[in-house]
């Protein structure tokens, strides 16, 4: 995979927003981007004048992790379906 992580983006490419579902690449977890941090309007929050981007991500085990863009994927890197993706018929993939 190519690296295409910013300050705002995934390493596959992909905005990171509120909610994203995200592969942790450093715990090797699956998890989403904490929404608090973006209704939060300092300068260091996400948006900031002074962002750093770095993100908290809680964990589906209930574990939090800061992370940037290069250790976060909306896809696993083995192809593995996310635990809580759902296909048109509402059952897990």
């Amino acid at each position: 995979m190519i690296d295409r992580s910013d300050k705002t983006h995934t390493i596959d490419g992909v905005e990171i927003t509120a909610g994203l579902r995200v592969f942790n690449y450093y715990d090797w977890k699956w998890g989403a981007v904490a929404p608090a941090q973006f209704e939060r309007k300092g300068p260091i929050d996400p948006g900031g004048e002074h962002f750093n981007g770095w993100y908290e991500v809680q964990h589906d085990d209930g574990s939090t992790a800061l992370l940037d863009g290069h250790r976060m994927s909306t896809v696993h890197p083995k192809g593995e379906a996310d635990p809580r993706a759902t296909t048109e018929s509402g059952k897990g993939e």
